[in-house]
């Protein structure tokens, strides 16, 4: 295969770098077995006055939620929850591991601008995501460390994604000797021929490193052959890891991809998400059928790593471009709100059934003491924005102090939501 064709398929697999490689022969990095840090991006703005921060309706306003007129709060720990959609299922079997913080100010009713500040910690341009930072902190020689399928992808140069889209390209980018197609597998090489072939792309990539006359393009062809290269064999950990079948649904399916990345010790982190949350038309109707997939989402990555022996290695924080009014429209939507919500779940965690920051009866956000966390509405008072939340991100994983980390200071005041 030549290197035109290698980036073909490197393409279509959705395993294409978008930082460059260093020109430098290394060794394969050793498996990954920390922590895997899942971002899952609610795409859209969510209403979470319907979920985490459960509102009713107050006498003399507009209606909040159709449910409050014959529903209430529900609770289980102490973790509010909505009495709709699979919330119930949801709130009972996670609250134990799960930390809801509530009364995010994102600053803005602009989609991309909800994303970039909730995904970065920033609302301007630049700063990468989470999953860049600490996928570039942690273990950026993995060839599949950061796997981007959905929501903000900005990396800031400092790391590649890979999106693993199609599996059945990718099984056979990494198989050298056979390709498979449906159900039928053509024989390409000997195993001799392919030690040859190694032999021969080895030697030329030595001669070419070897010069320091390259121009931009050669420059990215190397890339291209080292990538090959130094990935080849890692990479068929991966692939030898890949079901006959997958799930038919694209976001359970890049979910299960990212996963199986994990377990062949090859990713940190991924970011995963869908859209269809921006409802601005029949809110109640699309709404909640959206909040269902999400849980569902959710449980079944959980209940897919517990298979596979690792769920209690899993870090998943959920959040949203936004929250939405705390009102209907004309035509029974509900419009942007920038205010909105985030969850931790980890299992185990110490900090497991709690709940940090508020937001009043008409869900418009309250300031918290740094301290004590409790609701201070002074001068002195605190009002959560996403740098705090990625602030806590980066202290959950441990790189809050990382050099990867320090490239993007956050200026957000202490609050320690993992400990006090």
């Amino acid at each position: 295969m030549n290197r035109r064709e290698f980036t073909r398929l490197l393409s279509m697999a959705g395993l294409g770098a978008v930082a460059p490689w260093s020109l430098k022969l290394a060794s394969a990095a050793e498996a990954y077995t920390g922590p895997f840090f899942v971002s899952l991006a609610a795409i859209g703005g969510w209403d979470v006055t319907s979920f985490c921060d459960p509102k009713v309706n107050q006498a003399g306003e507009r209606t909040i939620n159709s449910w409050a007129n014959s529903a209430s709060i529900k609770q289980v720990g102490n973790i509010a929850y909505a009495p709709v959609a699979n919330n119930q299922a949801f709130f009972e079997r996670f609250y134990r591991d799960m930390l809801v913080i509530n009364g995010i100010d994102t600053q803005t009713n602009s989609h991309d601008d909800g994303r970039r500040h909730t995904w970065s910690g920033r609302i301007g341009f630049g700063y990468p995501s989470f999953g860049a930072i600490v996928s570039s902190a942690i273990a950026p020689d993995l060839p599949l460390s950061l796997v981007h399928a959905a929501g903000y992808s900005e990396t800031a140069g400092i790391a590649r994604f890979s999106r693993l889209q199609n599996p059945d390209v990718i099984r056979n980018l990494v198989n050298d000797s056979t390709v498979q197609v449906n159900d039928i597998v053509y024989g390409l090489f000997e195993q001799n021929e392919l030690d040859l072939i190694t032999q021969y792309q080895d030697a030329r990539l030595e001669r070419l490193l070897a010069s320091d006359q390259l121009l931009p393009r050669q420059q990215n062809g190397m890339n291209n052959l080292y990538l090959a290269n130094a990935t080849r064999d890692q990479l068929q950990s991966f692939a030898a890891l890949l079901p006959s079948e997958f799930e038919e649904d694209d976001d359970f399916r890049a979910a299960q991809l990212a996963l199986l990345a994990y377990q062949s010790g090859l990713c940190v982190a991924c970011q995963l998400g869908f859209r269809g949350f921006d409802t601005h038309q029949d809110h109640d109707a699309d709404h909640f059928g959206y909040m269902e997939k999400l849980t569902d989402l959710v449980a079944y990555i959980f209940d897919t790593a517990e298979q596979a022996g690792f769920a209690d290695r899993l870090v998943l924080t959920m959040a949203s471009d936004f929250g939405r009014t705390p009102y209907y429209n004309a035509g029974g939507g509900k419009d942007h709100w920038p205010i909105g919500s985030a969850i931790f779940i980890q299992p185990g965690a110490q900090w497991g059934n709690r709940v940090i920051g508020a937001t009043d009866e008409l869900h418009n956000a309250l300031s918290i003491n740094s301290a004590t966390l409790q609701v201070d509405n002074s001068n002195s008072g605190v009002r959560l924005e996403p740098k705090h939340l990625q602030q806590a991100m980066r202290q959950l994983a441990g790189i809050d102090q990382s050099s990867v980390a320090q490239q993007f200071p956050l200026n957000a005041e202490d609050i320690d939501f993992l400990n006090a």
